[in-house]
């Protein structure tokens, strides 16, 4: 009776530790990941990995690039201000959405110094 279960505990085993082996590896490439980070001392954006990226930090996101789902949109190159997010990662749903910035902050990130007067707190419930 003990050598069946203990075959199915050790196969059990083995298949979690190989899944957490995967896991571990998709998350060292993605923390490797570079990302476009505002640096306040040389005022524009350098290139830096995503595990060094703090909360606070000003991203410039491009086009057909992946990004967390927990930014906060403060420009886009679009004139209105509309840019269309992919959100199969969270969801599976592989149709756009349409996602907007507010109408009075369109013009004022147009150049990279505009960054380096930016300060303000965002309060979420």
């Amino acid at each position: 009776m003990l050598p069946p279960l203990a075959f199915v505990v050790i196969l059990s085993m083995i298949k979690d530790a190989y899944e957490d082996y995967k896991r571990h590896k998709a998350d060292h490439e993605e923390n490797s990941a570079t990302a476009n980070v505002y640096d306040h001392d040389s005022n524009c954006f350098v290139t830096a990995e995503w595990k060094r990226v703090k909360v606070g930090d000003i991203l410039r996101v491009h086009e057909n690039t992946f990004f967390p789902a927990d930014l906060v949109i403060l420009s886009s190159s679009e004139p209105e201000g509309t840019l269309y997010v992919e959100t199969k990662n969270l969801d599976g749903e592989t149709n756009l959405k349409l996602k907007s910035i507010q109408k009075d902050m369109v013009e004022h990130f147009v150049e990279d110094s505009a960054f380096a007067k930016l300060t303000g707190t965002i309060n979420i419930e």
